[in-house]
């Protein structure tokens, strides 16, 4: 692994330098009387996002109902599951608050350093210098608009969190696989951070495994049942609670059923942990999040609503000033009217994924634009430059020999390859051992759904898709010349990826920008508290997952497969630690 991960720290400062996704879910939804907006002393907005959007409403004072606890945990998503667990754990009394019916099973790569299960099962290490480089590749990827000491944070502490999670899912007959079968191209590398759970002795070398969080939280949610949590589903997180000093003592939800209040007291805190707003084109808005506009799908996003964001703002929390930031794949298939924007699809059916393979991409004036080699989010950012905000993915009949020669990995991967998870990502999805596999998996569903067309002729193609005959003839003509000569003179696209689009028939499907979840949250310090807009901790109140912000910005670093889950998971870990023993350190 030396050679693979020396190989990557190299490659990865000079790709991040060109730079300039965990599903959590809580609750909060439907307003009442109650929660009627105070009056507006302020026609002037005088913060950088919508401050009538994030007005603070009114104290609810119909409580029906008061519970007195050390903890609450809001939201039951894989950053919930385990803050509760871990502050269960700890021997404190804890309510857990989740808007749904039961616990959320989305994702489940959760990028670590050096876990025990990492360095004593498979090898993998990284010193302190290579950590060093890793932190500020991270950094260099967000502009160092994030805050460097939350990802040293991540670098430092992700391996002993890991390893609490290995230990309690050992418990429970659950395993830890590490991704060893790594990317590497003229523009980025994967290094070997991915863990993922499966079940004790069911996985198979070469796949389709059941793997993920669809495993992982039912074990969390087992666990928390066993150690008596008081457990609050199918309620809404409404507002916090402060003393006078500030700190956060409580909060009030509403039960889903009769609409009823519950004031929650806390002697140690709130963590929240709601999953962030991808659902929720409005608040989008408010916030001016820079790709509203560009989103074709938001299939994780179902009731990420921005519920634990509002609540922190309104008892004075700072928000990451960030227009962008989301975890989005280049994978989601448009409608045939080639629909970009709002309402926004969310379908299964409506994810192509083997959109992230690098094949011949061309804009809707057929012209080829960019080097397709990039990580997903590199694709995304070019692609939603062009007309219309869409793409065309183009290959032809040698596409089984094309990904097996591309080799994509992580999330991205559609050929099955010892190292690697294999794992079945969505039913029926799952990298394949072989051409007729792909075509069940891939190619025949693409076909059956229409957005994946087929032509005898490159002309017939163009047709269908309804681009320019000529110039696109020409940009494929162009694009085998290169293929011939295994150099890329216009892109630099990595020479065994230019693959030449030359055995009919031929294929074409247009993409857009798939956004599973948000970001930029509220700011946080290195003890998970949210802070002010001065930097000073909130007393009581810690932020995690998708609801924080700091450790990301402006765009994702796709190639540390799970990083987003792995922030998730260490970081809610640390806020239950600190909440309960004020320090985020194990005794």
């Amino acid at each position: 692994m030396d050679f693979s991960r020396r190989d990557f720290l190299k490659g990865a400062a000079a790709t991040a330098a060109t730079v300039a996704f965990t599903g959590v879910m809580s609750g909060c939804t439907a307003k009442t009387n109650a929660e009627t907006p105070a009056p507006e002393n302020a026609a002037v907005n005088t913060k950088w996002y919508d401050e009538n959007y994030f007005k603070k409403p009114n104290p609810i004072t119909n409580i029906a109902e008061t519970i007195d606890v050390d903890v609450v945990v809001v939201g039951a998503g894989n950053g919930g599951c385990i803050s509760a667990v871990s502050a269960l754990d700890l021997g404190a009394k804890v309510a857990w608050v989740e808007q749904g019916a039961g616990v959320i099973t989305f994702a489940g790569e959760i990028a670590a350093l050096n876990s025990k299960i990492a360095m004593e099962r498979y090898g993998v290490s990284y010193t302190e210098e290579e950590r060093n480089k890793i932190v500020n590749d991270i950094c260099r990827y967000a502009s160092y608009e994030n805050e460097q000491r939350l990802v040293k944070l991540w670098a430092e502490n992700s391996g002993r969190t890991m390893d609490w999670f290995v230990d309690k899912m050992a418990a429970k007959n659950v395993d830890m696989f590490l991704e060893t079968d790594l990317y590497e191209t003229s523009t980025y590398t994967t290094p070997a951070v991915t863990h993922t759970v499966f079940k004790k002795g069911e996985f198979v070398e070469m796949g389709p495994n059941y793997m993920g969080s669809q495993l992982a939280n039912p074990v969390w949610e087992q666990y928390a049942d066993e150690m008596g949590v008081q457990k609050l589903f199918k309620h809404t997180a409404k507002q916090l609670i402060q003393d006078n000093n500030g700190k956060v003592t409580g909060i009030v939800v509403q039960r889903n059923e009769d609409e009823k209040y519950i004031q929650i007291n806390v002697s140690k805190g709130v963590i929240l942990a709601t999953g962030g707003y991808s659902g929720n084109p409005e608040m989008m808005s408010a916030l001016r999040y820079r790709d509203k506009d560009a989103i074709v799908n938001n299939l994780g996003g179902h009731g990420h609503n921005g519920d634990g964001i509002k609540l922190a703002l309104w008892v004075g929390a700072a928000m990451d000033r960030n227009h962008a930031g989301g975890i989005a794949f280049n994978r989601a298939a448009l409608d045939l009217d080639h629909h970009v924007g709002e309402p926004y699809s969310s379908g299964l059916s409506d994810i192509w994924w083997a959109g992230s393979q690098p094949w011949l991409k061309v804009n809707t004036r057929g012209e080829r634009f960019m080097n397709e080699d990039g990580p997903y989010d590199f694709q995304i950012n070019g692609g939603i430059t062009q007309p219309d905000r869409y793409w065309f993915q183009i290959f032809d009949s040698n596409y089984w020999e094309d990904v097996n020669a591309f080799h994509t990995t992580i999330c991205g991967r559609v050929v099955a390859a010892k190292g690697a998870r294999n794992s079945e990502v969505l039913p029926g999805v799952f990298p394949c051992k072989n051409k007729s596999e792909f075509e069940g998996a891939f190619l025949n569903p693409g076909l059956e759904s229409g957005r994946l067309i087929k032509a005898d002729s490159i002309e017939d193609l163009a047709n269908q898709l309804g681009i320019p005959a000529v110039e696109f003839a020409r940009t494929v003509e162009r694009y085998n010349e290169l293929a011939a000569k295994g150099y890329d003179s216009d892109f630099g696209k990595t020479s065994r990826n230019i693959r030449p689009v030359i055995k009919a028939p031929f294929y074409g499907i247009a993409l857009g920008n798939w956004l599973l979840c948000t970001f930029n949250g509220i700011r946080i310090n290195t003890n998970m508290q949210a802070v002010t807009e001065n930097g000073d901790g909130i007393e009581g109140l810690y932020v995690v997952g998708n609801d924080s912000g700091g450790f990301f910005a402006n765009s994702y670093p796709q190639y540390y497969g799970g990083l987003a889950q792995g922030r998730t998971s260490c970081f809610a870990r640390l806020a239950a630690l600190h909440a309960v023993t004020d320090s985020i350190y194990e005794a």
